[in-house]
């Protein structure tokens, strides 16, 4: 029974047909619910964010995810919305992620880790032949079953990308992102192999092979830094890293690397996958020879039946009439090699072909490849070599079959016999001659080496062909009256392209002309390496070439600097460091914008500089710039405050200073501070503090002198 967390308030309920009934667990891109329809069990993943006008696009995506072959993938179903919010429903898998079985359990090794691989390259294979490219393929998105790993999300691209514009999320894991996905170049099948491989590191390592701390360290890591491969070894460790080369190009596609990881077939020869090999037959198969043209082997088999005719004997042994010459065959005897392939034995008769007794005959065509015949053998497949009964007569087969398997062996040693003779002959008579002819005068001519390039060289077959591509034989010029021919010319060894990686553009460029070289075309590259820095040259270096040969540069164009005006800051963030940049400071900015949107950045969008460096962003604060009005006359600050909008109160504080008198010493709101419109601002002003009584104050009166009294003398008349 499936086991999943209850629902919590806000989540759906019903998606469409289907009954949600707990959580399986939440991610970056959405919510996954346990859901059932009927008796039927399903996993349904409602994204976060809607997907604009891409709605359309998604659902065709959905369907091609629909035709994805269900082995190692969890089939996709069927897809809707709700308000807006795509979901998608798909084969629910029980079993943890490979995430979490890792963290839980430890890194897989030996055979578990290669059954993992391969059923993970599997699946990534069939997701590709729908026409899909999976773009977050990480372990949290292979599900370990009770039947083995499969992989899901996939089909989610459309729905991703316009879903990451919306919400400022980003498209991927930057642990597993190939660098083609983190600089914004053309992502393909070649993406998904990347991260495959860093995939198959974590299974091995429980850790990514660029590292799992902050983003921006681990995108510059991915970008610049050879990967840590850790316990991985033998070919899958070796595969692996062909698969993280950061070069797209260079990586295998998924069905190569599928085919690779089931091994190298090379040296295996081709009729093991037609017919049985011959390990498990009842005689080992014969080794095979040279190849040769149709002619060529009728030409054998008549020589053979020359052979036979000569000695007076017969090919189908004692008891059998002698051949002679005016019985060969009117058609060459197929069966020699290549396409011409050994002849189907037949017992009615045969107008066409070399009547042997009792009405048996071979005819020239093709048997059925690996087919049975009379006693139980197996006939050579096409191509092979061997009896034209193919492994010898066996213990069913009847005594005309064992009489003819019998003649075709006596045949094999009358051609190895009249070979024998032949080379006697040439050494008996034909090197006496050259003896006495006297030293061949191209013998005097000087050994001159030459180099040519490669694939120019003769073919030591090529004179045997030739021969018989007319059907008519060449003359043969002796080399003693042939006309000498000029000695080939000598081929200088040419100069060595000089390493140029890592120079600046003008000194590749003078290093090449030291060398002799011309410098050619100059291709600009997207690359975290700083910006004219030479990445390649074409042809290599070290590679001989001769003088004057025009060379080839690649060149690094640097990173292209996000367009992140008008993004949130989430989101502005997450495209600066998802395309190799560090973040720099932020800065605020009074606007009338809503507030965290960006206003600008340094450098602007579509500036290249190299991978790693910094982007300052200035973010939005929704509000009108405070003014700063302190020293300044209370008239004049209120005048300035009320022309930008704010309303304006004035206060007063005694002051014993002149010059501060009259002037504002405070302002409620800090200058530069982003406040809104019609916000109240009281300004202090400075009064000057008097001396000297308050003409207004009351006093008390000023004190009067009492008149000092004195003394009256009356005078009496006498």
């Amino acid at each position: 029974m499936p086991t999943a967390q209850p629902l919590r308030t806000g989540d759906p309920r019903r998606l469409g047909s289907y009954e949600l009934t707990g959580r399986l667990g939440e991610g970056g891109q959405g919510v996954v619910f346990l859901g059932s329809r009927g008796e039927e069990t399903y996993a349904v993943k409602l994204l976060h964010g809607p997907v604009g006008d891409e709605r359309a696009a998604f659902l065709r995506e959905v369907e091609l995810a629909k035709h994805v072959a269900r082995f190692c993938t969890a089939q996709v179903v069927e897809a809707g919305f709700d308000e807006g919010r795509p979901y998608i429903v798909s084969e629910y898998v029980d079993g943890p992620s490979l995430q979490r079985h890792v963290m839980l359990t430890g890194p897989r090794g030996g055979a578990a880790l290669e059954r993992l691989a391969v059923s993970t390259a599997t699946a990534l294979a069939a997701i590709h032949r729908a026409g899909i490219v999976h773009r977050d393929f990480k372990p949290q998105n292979v599900l370990l079953g009770v039947d083995g790993p499969r992989v899901i999300d996939f089909g989610l691209a459309r729905a991703l990308d316009a879903a990451a514009t919306v919400s400022g999320r980003g498209v991927g894991t930057p642990a597993y992102m190939a660098p083609e996905q983190i600089t914004a170049s053309a992502v393909t099948g070649a993406a998904d192999v990347f991260s495959w491989g860093a995939t198959m590191c974590f299974a091995a390592n429980a850790v990514a092979p660029f590292g799992q701390d902050s983003v921006a360290p681990v995108l510059h890591r991915i970008l610049t830094a050879p990967p840590e491969l850790g316990r991985l070894d033998g070919r899958l460790r070796d595969i692996v890293a062909v698969c993280l080369d950061k070069d797209a190009r260079n990586r295998p596609s998924s069905r190569e690397l599928l085919l690779e990881l089931l091994g190298d077939a090379e040296g295996v020869p081709a009729e093991v996958l037609r017919s049985p090999p011959p390990h498990i037959l009842r005689t080992p198969a014969p080794a095979p020879g040279p190849a040769v043209a149709p002619e060529e082997a009728g030409e054998a088999f008549a020589s053979s039946h020359v052979a036979y005719a000569l000695a007076g004997s017969s090919p189908l042994g004692p008891g059998h009439a002698p051949l002679a010459p005016g019985s060969l065959p009117p058609e060459p005897f197929a069966g020699a090699s290549g396409d011409a392939p050994l002849a189907q034995p037949e017992v009615t008769g045969a107008p066409h072909g070399y009547v042997l007794p009792e009405g048996a005959s071979f005819r020239a065509g093709r048997p059925p490849e690996g087919g049975p015949r009379p006693g139980g053998a197996v006939y050579p497949a096409a191509g092979t070599y061997g009896s034209p009964l193919g492994t010898g007569p066996g213990p069913g087969d009847s005594e005309q079959t064992r009489h003819v398997g019998q003649a075709f062996n006596r045949a094999g040693l009358a051609v190895s016999a009249a070979l024998l003779v032949s080379a006697a002959v040439l050494v008996t008579v034909v090197v006496p001659a050259f003896r006495h002819a006297g030293p061949d005068p191209a013998a005097a001519r000087p050994t001159v080496i030459t180099s040519a390039p490669a694939g120019t060289m003769p073919d030591r077959a090529t004179p045997h062909r030739d021969r018989h591509s007319t059907g008519a034989q060449q003359p043969v010029t002796d080399p003693a009256t042939a006309p000498s021919a000029d000695p080939p010319a000598r081929v200088p060894a040419g100069i060595q392209v000089p390493s140029l990686a890592g120079l600046d553009r003008g000194a590749a460029v003078k290093a090449l002309q030291r060398a002799g070289l011309v410098p050619g075309t100059v291709t600009r590259v997207d690359s975290p390496r700083k910006v004219g820095q030479v990445l390649g040259t074409q042809p290599q270096a070290g590679a001989a070439v001769p003088k004057g040969t025009a060379v080839a540069l690649r060149v690094s164009a640097g990173l292209v600097v996000p367009a992140v005006t008008g993004m949130r800051r989430g989101a502005a963030e997450t495209a600066v460091t998802s395309a190799g940049l560090a973040l720099g400071a932020v800065t605020t900015s009074c606007s009338a914008r809503p507030d965290g949107q960006v206003l600008s950045s340094s450098p602007q969008g579509g500036t290249r500089v190299a991978g790693g460096s910094k982007v300052t962003l200035a973010v939005s604060k929704q509000g009108t710039k405070m003014p700063g009005v302190l020293g300044r006359t209370g008239e004049g600050a209120s005048g300035t405050l009320r022309a930008a909008g704010f309303a304006v109160t004035q206060d007063t504080r005694l002051v014993t200073d002149e010059a501060r008198a009259g002037t504002v010493l405070a302002q409620s709101v800090a200058a530069g501070t982003c406040a809104k419109q019609g916000a109240a601002v009281v300004l202090t002003v400075g009064v000057l503090a008097q001396s000297d009584p308050d003409p207004t104050e009351p006093s008390d009166p000023p004190a009067t002198e009492s008149p000092t009294p004195t003394s009256t003398t009356t005078e009496r008349p006498a």
